[in-house]
Protein backbone atom coordinates (compact mmCIF):
# COMPACT_ATOMS: atom_id res chain seq x y z
CA UNK A 1 0.00 0.00 0.00
CA UNK A 2 3.04 2.73 0.89
CA UNK A 3 4.02 1.70 -2.68
CA UNK A 4 0.94 3.20 -4.20
CA UNK A 5 1.09 6.25 -1.92
CA UNK A 6 4.66 6.93 -2.80
CA UNK A 7 4.09 6.71 -6.33
CA UNK A 8 0.86 8.83 -5.82
CA UNK A 9 3.33 11.34 -4.42
CA UNK A 10 6.51 11.77 -6.91
CA UNK A 11 3.62 12.00 -9.80
CA UNK A 12 1.87 14.84 -7.74
CA UNK A 13 5.11 16.49 -7.17
CA UNK A 14 6.21 16.16 -10.66
CA UNK A 15 2.92 17.74 -12.15
CA UNK A 16 3.06 20.51 -9.86
CA UNK A 17 6.85 21.01 -10.67
CA UNK A 18 5.78 21.13 -14.10
CA UNK A 19 3.00 23.19 -13.72
CA UNK A 20 4.97 25.93 -11.69
CA UNK A 21 7.53 26.01 -14.10
CA UNK A 22 5.09 26.26 -16.86
CA UNK A 23 3.70 29.40 -15.08
CA UNK A 24 7.15 31.14 -14.11
CA UNK A 25 7.78 30.88 -17.79
CA UNK A 26 5.00 32.40 -18.80
CA UNK A 27 5.85 35.26 -16.57
CA UNK A 28 9.28 35.82 -18.39
CA UNK A 29 9.87 39.48 -19.81
CA UNK A 30 8.13 39.69 -23.25
CA UNK A 31 9.77 40.46 -26.65
CA UNK A 32 7.73 44.05 -26.58
CA UNK A 33 9.15 45.20 -23.16
CA UNK A 34 12.61 44.23 -24.46
CA UNK A 35 13.26 48.51 -23.97
CA UNK A 36 12.46 48.63 -20.67
CA UNK A 37 14.76 48.03 -17.95
CA UNK A 38 12.77 45.93 -15.36
CA UNK A 39 12.63 47.95 -11.82
CA UNK A 40 14.88 46.95 -8.92
CA UNK A 41 12.70 45.14 -6.93
CA UNK A 42 11.61 43.17 -9.81
CA UNK A 43 15.03 41.78 -10.52
CA UNK A 44 15.13 41.23 -6.89
CA UNK A 45 12.22 38.93 -7.53
CA UNK A 46 13.88 37.05 -10.08
CA UNK A 47 17.18 36.75 -8.21
CA UNK A 48 14.88 35.49 -5.37
CA UNK A 49 13.40 32.65 -7.75
CA UNK A 50 16.90 31.53 -9.21
CA UNK A 51 18.38 31.33 -5.84
CA UNK A 52 15.61 29.57 -4.25
CA UNK A 53 15.15 27.45 -6.91
CA UNK A 54 19.12 26.10 -6.90
CA UNK A 55 18.53 25.72 -3.28
CA UNK A 56 16.01 24.04 -3.33
CA UNK A 57 16.94 21.33 -5.72
CA UNK A 58 20.26 20.93 -3.70
CA UNK A 59 18.50 20.13 -0.84
CA UNK A 60 16.04 17.99 -2.39
CA UNK A 61 19.31 16.36 -3.74
CA UNK A 62 21.16 15.65 -0.86
CA UNK A 63 18.14 14.45 0.93
CA UNK A 64 17.52 11.95 -1.96
CA UNK A 65 21.36 11.11 -2.34
CA UNK A 66 22.42 10.60 1.63
CA UNK A 67 18.91 10.18 3.26
CA UNK A 68 17.06 12.44 5.75
CA UNK A 69 19.05 11.77 8.77
CA UNK A 70 22.04 13.41 7.11
CA UNK A 71 22.25 16.10 9.66
CA UNK A 72 23.32 13.93 12.95
CA UNK A 73 25.13 10.82 10.89
CA UNK A 74 26.73 12.60 8.23
CA UNK A 75 29.49 15.20 8.81
CA UNK A 76 30.68 16.33 5.05
CA UNK A 77 26.65 16.31 3.89
CA UNK A 78 25.45 18.33 6.94
CA UNK A 79 28.36 21.00 5.48
CA UNK A 80 26.82 20.92 2.49
CA UNK A 81 23.92 21.47 4.23
CA UNK A 82 24.98 24.49 5.94
CA UNK A 83 27.32 26.00 2.54
CA UNK A 84 24.24 25.63 0.68
CA UNK A 85 22.19 27.15 3.11
CA UNK A 86 24.39 30.28 3.79
CA UNK A 87 25.45 30.48 0.06
CA UNK A 88 21.42 30.77 -0.84
CA UNK A 89 21.49 33.38 2.16
CA UNK A 90 24.66 35.23 0.93
CA UNK A 91 24.07 35.50 -3.04
CA UNK A 92 20.56 37.14 -2.58
CA UNK A 93 22.01 39.57 0.23
CA UNK A 94 24.39 40.24 -2.15
CA UNK A 95 22.32 41.14 -4.72
CA UNK A 96 19.76 43.38 -2.35
CA UNK A 97 22.81 45.28 -1.65
CA UNK A 98 24.22 45.88 -5.21
CA UNK A 99 20.32 46.68 -6.41
CA UNK A 100 20.21 48.77 -3.65
CA UNK A 101 23.21 50.56 -3.99
CA UNK A 102 22.57 51.02 -8.33
CA UNK A 103 19.33 52.37 -7.79
CA UNK A 104 21.33 55.56 -5.21
CA UNK A 105 19.57 53.73 -2.31
CA UNK A 106 15.75 53.59 -2.96
CA UNK A 107 14.58 50.34 -3.84
CA UNK A 108 10.66 50.90 -3.20
CA UNK A 109 8.14 53.44 -4.30
CA UNK A 110 4.18 53.02 -3.90
CA UNK A 111 3.84 50.78 -6.92
CA UNK A 112 6.86 48.70 -5.11
CA UNK A 113 5.03 48.30 -1.91
CA UNK A 114 2.02 47.95 -3.55
CA UNK A 115 3.62 44.92 -4.74
CA UNK A 116 4.85 43.76 -1.58
CA UNK A 117 2.21 44.01 -0.11
CA UNK A 118 0.47 41.86 -2.22
CA UNK A 119 3.42 38.79 -2.57
CA UNK A 120 2.71 38.06 0.94
CA UNK A 121 -0.41 36.45 0.04
CA UNK A 122 1.63 33.91 -2.45
CA UNK A 123 4.30 33.70 0.06
CA UNK A 124 1.63 32.81 2.76
CA UNK A 125 -0.16 30.20 0.56
CA UNK A 126 2.93 28.49 -0.15
CA UNK A 127 3.59 28.42 3.44
CA UNK A 128 0.99 27.00 4.50
CA UNK A 129 1.01 24.07 1.45
CA UNK A 130 4.27 23.48 2.28
CA UNK A 131 3.03 22.86 6.02
CA UNK A 132 0.27 20.89 5.16
CA UNK A 133 2.43 18.56 2.32
CA UNK A 134 4.68 17.99 5.36
CA UNK A 135 1.99 16.98 8.19
CA UNK A 136 -0.31 14.81 5.84
CA UNK A 137 2.77 12.83 4.34
CA UNK A 138 4.72 12.67 7.94
CA UNK A 139 1.11 10.92 9.55
CA UNK A 140 1.19 8.79 7.25
CA UNK A 141 4.61 7.77 6.90
CA UNK A 142 5.15 7.39 10.85
CA UNK A 143 1.33 6.90 11.95
CA UNK A 144 2.24 3.70 13.17
CA UNK A 145 5.23 3.89 15.59
CA UNK A 146 3.78 7.13 17.25
CA UNK A 147 7.40 9.44 17.29
CA UNK A 148 8.54 11.48 14.61
CA UNK A 149 12.28 11.53 14.20
CA UNK A 150 13.87 14.50 14.85
CA UNK A 151 15.77 14.65 11.54
CA UNK A 152 12.31 16.23 9.78
CA UNK A 153 12.09 19.34 12.06
CA UNK A 154 15.18 20.61 10.41
CA UNK A 155 13.80 19.49 6.86
CA UNK A 156 10.47 21.50 7.14
CA UNK A 157 11.94 24.43 8.45
CA UNK A 158 14.33 25.06 6.14
CA UNK A 159 12.01 24.14 3.18
CA UNK A 160 9.46 26.45 4.56
CA UNK A 161 12.10 28.97 5.00
CA UNK A 162 12.77 28.45 0.97
CA UNK A 163 9.68 27.49 -0.04
CA UNK A 164 8.55 31.26 1.62
CA UNK A 165 11.44 32.92 -0.13
CA UNK A 166 10.46 31.52 -3.26
CA UNK A 167 6.72 32.20 -2.94
CA UNK A 168 7.81 36.00 -2.33
CA UNK A 169 10.40 36.38 -5.07
CA UNK A 170 6.82 34.80 -7.33
CA UNK A 171 4.58 37.34 -5.83
CA UNK A 172 7.36 39.80 -7.03
CA UNK A 173 7.57 38.90 -10.38
CA UNK A 174 3.74 38.32 -10.75
CA UNK A 175 2.99 41.95 -9.51
CA UNK A 176 5.24 43.03 -11.95
CA UNK A 177 3.21 41.10 -14.46
CA UNK A 178 -0.38 41.88 -13.28
CA UNK A 179 -1.77 45.35 -13.13
CA UNK A 180 -1.85 46.04 -9.93
CA UNK A 181 -4.29 49.12 -9.01
CA UNK A 182 -3.11 51.53 -6.25
CA UNK A 183 -5.87 52.25 -2.98
CA UNK A 184 -5.41 56.74 -3.26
Amino acid sequence: MSAVWITVAVLAGAACIAALARFVWSLRPQREMGGMPPAPLERLGWIGLGVTAVVGLGLVCLVVLVGTDFIKRDSTARGIFWLLMMSGIAVWALAWWTIKRRAGGTVVDERDRAILARSLSVESVVVLLTLVTWTVALTEAYSDEGTLPIEYLQLIFWSTFILGAFGRSLGIVMGYRREIVLDA
